[in-house]
């Protein structure tokens, strides 16, 4: 899950960064479940694994999770988001992190939705995957969860609500292979994409004049 850059520029100044939302995108073009071909990299929109089901316990497979989920999180970051589940880096574990508004970044290891409570909220989301687009997506206020902590033994189980419960379930989503683009009809998602096209266009040129 992301969240909107930053991107008003207010002077000509050495300091401005350009934003390129696809910029280091890997190309590969299948799920990588190999640990020695581990790769934290973004993969490309049409990546086959953001649409498979995140089926390998990481548990199962003798690695440093702890130095894995520093990783996710560090990549999470820099793309500007508060959540990243593994297909998003063309992998199949069944991990995600997330920035807490709380507890700061976590690893969430084959996590669960155990129940769901409160109003049926609308709020505007975007998405690592997708850059860019932002659509509102209708989600259950509150969320019960459980998941187990990098250090494979460790279970938490808590009630996640606002910010926190939005971005569990838009993660949580990711291991199903589904995709936050699939809650609105095709013309809600044209009018985003034309909306995230447009906005580009503006930036290139701010950045050009600066």
């Amino acid at each position: 899950m992301s969240k909107k850059p930053d991107i008003t520029i207010v002077s000509a100044t050495p300091t401005i960064r350009a934003y390129d939302p696809f910029a280091n995108m890997a190309s590969t073009s299948d799920i990588n479940v190999s640990t020695d071909n581990w790769k934290c990299e973004l993969v490309e929109p049409n990546n086959p694994s953001l649409r498979r089901r995140a089926n390998i316990d990481p548990f199962t497979i003798d690695v440093d999770w702890n130095a894995r989920e520093i990783e996710m999180c560090n990549l999470m970051h820099d793309k500007i988001g508060i959540g990243l589940a593994c297909p998003q880096i063309g992998n199949s574990y069944n991990l995600f992190v997330m920035k807490h508004s709380i507890l700061g970044d976590i690893g969430c290891f084959n996590p669960k939705i155990l129940e769901e409570a409160g109003s049926e909220d609308l709020y505007e989301e975007g998405c690592l995957s997708f850059p860019l687009i932002y659509l509102q997506i209708t989600r259950p206020e509150k969320v019960k969860v459980e998941y187990t902590k990098a250090d494979g033994k460790t279970v938490v189980q808590t009630w996640m609500d606002g910010i926190d419960a939005r971005c569990f379930q838009h993660e949580f989503e990711h291991l199903q292979g589904e995709l936050f683009i699939q809650h609105v009809s095709d013309f809600k998602l044209q009018r985003a994409m034309k909306k995230r096209d447009k906005l580009l266009r503006r930036l290139q040129k701010e950045l050009k004049k600066a």
